[in-house]
């Protein structure tokens, strides 16, 4: 039987959770792409008695969320045009219901994938093979 892979702490889950939970502040590129730049001061500033190393975890989420953020710009910018922003409220439901249940399972210390952004973030931060 093969073993799991070690489940991320608890500070890696809140982390990972706080880059998917800002995207509904200010839109999903901004927040996301501070905490996958500065994903160890943050990690050190919030946890000063881990001793944690720089999460693959987190950077995983930071980047997934950054790219679907950036996904939704370019997709929702032309529909709301074409639409006279009609269109919104069509897409900013559907990013918003993919970004909270990104949200629960980053709680939960899954590895879970976005649709298109989480393939091209697993590319750079691949989650980690089961051990043998």
């Amino acid at each position: 039987m093969t073993e799991l892979t070690p489940r991320p702490s608890t500070e890696e889950c809140t982390l990972a959770l706080i880059s998917h939970a800002m995207s509904f502040v200010e839109g999903g590129v901004v927040a996301p792409l501070l905490m996958y730049v500065l994903r160890q001061p943050i990690h050190d500033a919030l946890y000063k008695n881990s001793d944690a190393a720089d999460s693959e975890f987190v950077a995983f989420h930071s980047l997934q969320s950054l790219y679907f953020g950036l996904i939704f710009l370019a997709i929702t910018l032309p529909v709301a045009i074409l639409t006279c922003g009609w269109g919104l409220l069509l897409t900013v439901p559907v990013y918003f219901v993919y970004e909270v249940i990104a949200c629960m399972k980053a709680n939960d210390g899954e590895w879970y994938h976005l649709p298109i952004a989480g393939s091209l973030a697993a590319q750079k931060h691949p989650p980690p093979r089961p051990a043998r």
